[in-house]
């Protein structure tokens, strides 16, 4: 898309479930503003905004899928560009690294989730109202409570419950976290890895790194992944706030059955990546899930 171009918000887009913005169908709006609520404010609306600018639904989870593909991310499978629980959607720790380190390397995306506020258009709703436009407020706190954070974005769902990335610069070395399965979504674990990294990067041996784009071949599968308990195959995300412009939900957690192997997997979904790609941990359990063949995948 066209940074400097314009998108006409559909029905879809404005009736998005989740987070959003307040998108108001058949207004106007500059992809930049999209794009920032998109990445500061995790605005759903804005992400169908895109993908309608973009080809269509389809045709945005076709190229998601296909960019996964191409940096080495064989354990992500897009099926909603939002990232709201659908289907088969899915991906992991290891893989969010992947696409944190590729997307860290667009200006335009290190520019919008640095932004610590950003101000979005306002409209006119259907029954005539006219909205004005207010700030949209960057959700990230590790922006606010960590000297050198630069990203990258939290997010939450059902199924995967509160998931982050998390980036950081000091004396000229830049370290990334990834986490899943957290059920606080506090950005302080993220914050505690990172001040272990530059504490220790000098000092340990990495356990294994991140593969570039083209390097990696599609693994054959070996087995079936094993299915999600029951009372959270069905879910959907985040409840629609039912408020105006710049609303945000707050969805009630779901508890998942305490069975080992859930326990087991969720605890160990977090991996601490240096700028260079190579992995490092706290402590050896800690990667462990990351280096196995078979990786559980949220």
């Amino acid at each position: 898309l066209n940074p400097r171009g314009v998108v006409v918000a559909g029905e879809d887009a404005a009736t998005a479930a989740g987070t959003r913005v307040g998108i108001l169908a058949g207004n106007r709006y500059p992809v930049t503003n999209l794009i920032d609520a998109m990445l500061m404010f995790s605005a759903n609306d804005a992400v169908y905004a895109l993908a309608d600018a973009a080809g269509g639904y389809e045709r945005t989870v076709e190229l998601m899928n296909a960019k996964a593909a191409e940096i080495g991310a064989f354990d992500t499978l897009t099926v909603d560009p939002s990232g709201l629980d659908d289907g088969e959607q899915r991906s992991s720790a290891y893989d969010l690294a992947l696409i944190g380190r590729d997307a860290m390397r667009l200006p335009a995306f290190r520019n919008a989730i640095t932004k610590r506020d950003a101000v979005f258009p306002g409209g006119k709703d259907k029954n005539g109202k006219v909205w004005p436009a207010f700030h949209v407020y960057n959700i990230n706190d590790l922006l606010r409570h960590y000297p050198g954070a630069i990203g990258i974005k939290p997010g939450r769902t059902d199924r995967a419950q509160h998931t982050f990335i998390g980036a950081a610069t000091r004396g000229g070395r830049t370290l990334m976290v990834t986490q899943m399965g957290s059920v606080t979504g506090s950005w302080k674990p993220t914050a505690a890895l990172l001040d272990w990294g530059f504490a220790n990067a000098d000092r340990v041996t990495p356990v294994g790194r991140l593969v570039e784009p083209g390097e990696a071949a599609a693994p054959t599968p070996a087995a079936t992944v094993p299915p999600l308990p029951t009372d959270l195959a069905d879910g959907t995300g985040d409840a629609a706030p039912t408020g105006g412009p710049g609303t945000q939900s707050t969805p009630a957690p779901v508890a998942a059955p305490a069975t080992p192997e859930t326990a087991y997997d969720r605890t160990l979904s977090l991996v601490a990546v240096t700028a260079a790609g190579l992995v490092v941990t706290t402590t050896a359990v800690l990667l462990t899930v990351m280096l196995r063949r078979r990786r559980r995948r949220f």
